[in-house]
């Protein structure tokens, strides 16, 4: 199995980063084959609504950088998206990428089944101040997933009091977490 990792944190290294990555190590652990996608890294153009996708094998019109991003989904029996919370909702580029997925939906009133198919998903997220819940910002992105893709949503996981970019290492309930998330997206 492919466990396609989608980082939507402009920040390297930090608190998010942390968490897709033990996401991943836990998946290949697990034996999956994983692929990691940093979206502060690529050039991706929002989508241009031109519906070039329902009439072209789902296949974008933009020649950018998720071009590979999607051959990637479409071979991925599993993803995690992980994004810190910014303003109390994902960051710009994590929503970029979600806006960008449409090419894969069929037509309005199409009665066929959706050609992209993820067995499963997992959400990650972190934030600075403070101790709230942002895993309805989160589940809305694993409602999607399920609707568009049939990705079961195996876990969301993410806290707060995260703004030194290091908080979570220090957290080692949370990176066992993440580590046995990925280990479920792999099974």
């Amino acid at each position: 199995m492919k466990v396609v990792g989608i980082l939507g944190s402009p920040r390297k290294g930090g608190n998010t980063a942390t968490l897709v990555d033990r996401v991943l190590a836990g998946a290949g652990a697990a034996g999956a084959e994983t692929r990691l996608w940093v979206l502060n890294d690529l050039n991706i153009k929002g989508c241009q609504a031109c519906l070039y996708c329902k009439t072209h094998d789902h296949r974008c019109q933009l020649q950018d950088d998720m071009t590979p991003v999607y051959d990637d989904l479409r071979a991925a029996g599993a993803v995690v998206i992980g994004s810190p919370i910014y303003m109390g909702d994902v960051t710009a580029q994590t929503m970029l990428f979600i806006n960008r997925l449409y090419a894969f939906l069929n037509p309005p009133g199409s009665s066929a089944g959706n050609p992209v198919h993820i067995a499963k998903s997992a959400l990650v997220f972190s934030f600075g101040r403070g101790t709230g819940d942002y895993r309805a910002v989160m589940a809305k992105i694993g409602e999607f997933l399920e609707r568009a893709f049939g990705a079961r949503l195996e876990g969301i996981l993410g806290d707060g009091d995260n703004n030194d970019p290091n908080a979570v290492k220090g957290k080692p309930h949370l990176l066992e977490e993440a580590y046995a998330l990925g280990r479920r997206l792999a099974e």
